[in-house]
């Protein structure tokens, strides 16, 4: 299996000052988006691109809803040639990826910011193994399919709960 760097396989893209996009009055993309996208069951298959957010330093597909949203400078836009790259396996890689995880946290031992934020540099040094491109449209697809499990499973296991407080409460009023 060969390893490349990212900056090999990835166009990046920061996001722009804050302050600027406010005033240009363009939708701006947002934690919540970043979150939504990286949980959405309805995610395009053709997708090409992705977004790291910096602080958190993980990895979503872009999303129809969020693709034409402007990125502010906490995240970084990754563009990349879809028959390269599987954009579901090259998030579980950045997310979950023992390689990726491990350059990341040697990056992180010298850093003394209380805010730890990845840089643009230093995601683009990163490498990562890369399969055969049938072989990652498998691992993306089953790690897609792995998030929506785990949201499903959450959303089930607060639905009892809440069942069972409301049952709860209905016995103590008896």
């Amino acid at each position: 299996m060969k390893h490349l760097r990212l900056e090999e396989l990835v166009q990046f893209a920061l996001g722009k000052n804050v302050t600027r996009l406010k005033n240009s009055g363009n939708a701006i993309y947002t934690p919540e988006d970043f979150e939504k996208d990286l949980h959405s069951i309805n995610q395009s298959k053709e997708a090409s691109e992705c977004i790291i957010s910096m602080i958190k330093s993980k990895a979503a597909p872009v999303s129809k809803e969020t693709e034409n949203l402007c990125i502010t400078s906490n995240f970084l836009k990754c563009s990349f040639d879809s028959d390269t790259l599987d954009p579901w396996y090259f998030c579980y890689q950045f997310n979950e990826g023992r390689e990726i995880e491990e350059q990341v946290v040697r990056y992180y031992q010298g850093n003394t910011l209380s805010v730890k934020k990845l840089t643009i540099q230093s995601i683009g040094g990163l490498t990562m193994p890369l399969l055969g491109i049938e072989q990652q449209h498998i691992v993306g697809e089953l790690y897609r399919k792995a998030i929506i499990q785990r949201d499903l499973i959450i959303q089930q296991a607060e639905n009892v709960m809440d069942m069972t407080l409301a049952m709860i409460r209905k016995y103590e009023e008896n």
